[in-house]
């Protein structure tokens, strides 16, 4: 497979369950045809893992080049954002109360 792995795909989580049971569904945007289900994260996760696995393997087998990876180092961890001043104050004293630099608190609220 080279240096491509199939952590550097993204995909998106959608809930297919109910109220009885949990089951969730992925979709790989660059791997369509790629389905992986699960009924929980780690489960569904191990589920894309195996079947990207299996689709660069046969790429690779066909001499055929997979698509670019999502996952490369094209993001800084810099963003710029504009808030309300009402809302930055109330984001700063909360990140002291949980003894967090404010950076390191708006980033735990957004996980």
């Amino acid at each position: 497979m080279g240096n491509i792995r199939p952590e550097d795909y993204s995909y998106y989580v959608i809930n297919i369950g109910d109220d009885k049971e949990d089951a969730f569904k992925a979709i790989i945007p660059k791997f369509p045809h790629v389905h992986a289900y699960g009924d929980n994260a780690k489960e569904l996760n191990d589920g894309v893992i195996a079947g990207l696995e299996l689709e660069l393997e046969e790429l690779e087998k066909a001499g055929k080049n997979p698509p670019p990876p999502d996952r490369e180092s094209n993001f800084s961890g810099k963003i710029l954002l504009r808030i309300n001043p009402e809302i930055h104050e109330k984001l700063y004293y909360e990140s002291l109360a949980h003894k967090q630099s404010l950076n390191k608190y708006i980033e735990s609220r957004l996980k």
